[in-house]
């Protein structure tokens, strides 16, 4: 069975400077998922990356979480596209 490895919100917010509420809006603009049933709420380390990017960008360039959504939006069309050209690259090397 996979072992699950968690973080505190809590903990990760004295860490980074930022707010619970903004881990919340983050969750609000369904960037990640936090469970916050169990107290002051979980995050799993496999979001953590993205967290800590969107908290950089929150703090050092004081953009406000709908910025960081529409970023966050954009950025995963940017990466679906590179995905798509690396895919007709394959396709078209096979066809020469």
């Amino acid at each position: 069975m996979k072992e699950e490895h968690y973080i505190s919100v809590k903990t990760f917010c004295e860490h980074h400077g930022v707010g619970e509420s903004f881990v919340r809006s983050m969750c609000e603009y369904e960037i990640l998922h936090v469970d916050f049933e169990q107290g002051d709420g979980q995050l799993h380390l496999e979001d953590l990356p993205l967290l800590e990017k969107m908290a950089r960008l929150h703090n050092e360039l004081d953009i406000n979480p709908e910025g960081i959504q529409v970023i966050h939006h954009l950025l995963g069309q940017v990466e679906s596209l590179q995905q798509e050209v690396a895919a007709l690259k394959r396709r078209l090397n096979t066809l020469e």
